[in-house]
């Protein structure tokens, strides 16, 4: 019969071995235990990583949208400056059609202290005559203004139309308009100031006035701002038109 108790000697060699193998796996498991962590921080590097990708594709994003965002402004900027531009002319147009409500900027009382935007338009559209009237108010030696003074005769009988001459019914005088408009220094009549009013005269003062230099040279200017301040508008318009295209 074997014996059911181990001997010493055999007791000594099991604990050996039992010694054995409990350090064998003391150390496995704590290899097994130091690859957790690298494991660990393999998972946290992949981790950080991906929000570090993330926070890239972010502020990439974050810039193209800025960049967008400043071209669209810069664009806004344009078209903001444009349509400025283009209210700024209407307000302008604006302000003359104000002041001509304001001013009768065609009545020759008010020639003398025009501005330059109303003097614009008044060398643009002509002075203005009332036609309905064809004589003025007698005075006291029974003679008045008469319609046919707008016209002139020459010499081979022919007659054209005295485009400068306007009549003021208020002041019961004539003037001249370009005369008025552009005089430089001191007035050498009175067509060019207060108005003429001497209707036993009126003629031969209306024939010495307009073959005079000074007269001429007027008429001049009034006819080349007219078709200059005419070629400016048309440019203007052009440009518009190119624009809105």
């Amino acid at each position: 019969m074997p014996r059911k108790q181990l001997s010493g000697c055999q007791k000594r060699k099991k604990r050996k071995r039992d010694e054995e193998l409990r350090k064998s796996q003391a150390g496995a498991m704590l290899k097994f235990l130091q690859k957790q962590p690298q494991g660990a921080n393999v998972v946290e590097e992949h981790v950080h990583g991906k929000v570090d990708e993330h926070n890239v594709h972010a502020n990439v994003d974050a810039n193209v949208e800025e960049n967008v965002v400043g071209a669209n402004v810069k664009e806004d900027d344009v078209v903001a400056n444009v349509e400025k531009d283009v209210v700024g002319a209407n307000v302008k147009e604006d302000d003359v059609d104000v002041a001509v409500n304001e001013i009768d900027i065609f009545d020759p009382r008010n020639w003398g202290g025009l501005k330059s935007n109303m003097i614009n338009v008044l060398v643009e559209e002509g002075p203005k005559r009332d036609l309905t009237i064809d004589k003025g108010p007698k005075n006291k030696s029974g003679r008045r203004f008469s319609a046919t003074l707008y016209t002139r005769t020459l010499a081979n009988k022919e007659t054209c139309d005295r485009s400068w001459l306007v009549y003021s019914k208020e002041l019961d005088k004539v003037f001249c308009f370009c005369c008025k408009l552009f005089r430089k220094g001191v007035s050498k009549g009175q067509l060019d100031n207060e108005g003429y009013g001497d209707w036993k005269h009126v003629t031969s003062r209306l024939k010495e006035h307009e073959t005079g230099f000074e007269h001429l040279k007027n008429m001049t200017t009034w006819y080349e701002m007219r078709q200059r301040l005419k070629a400016n508008k048309t440019g203007v318009q052009a440009a518009n038109e190119q624009f809105k295209k």
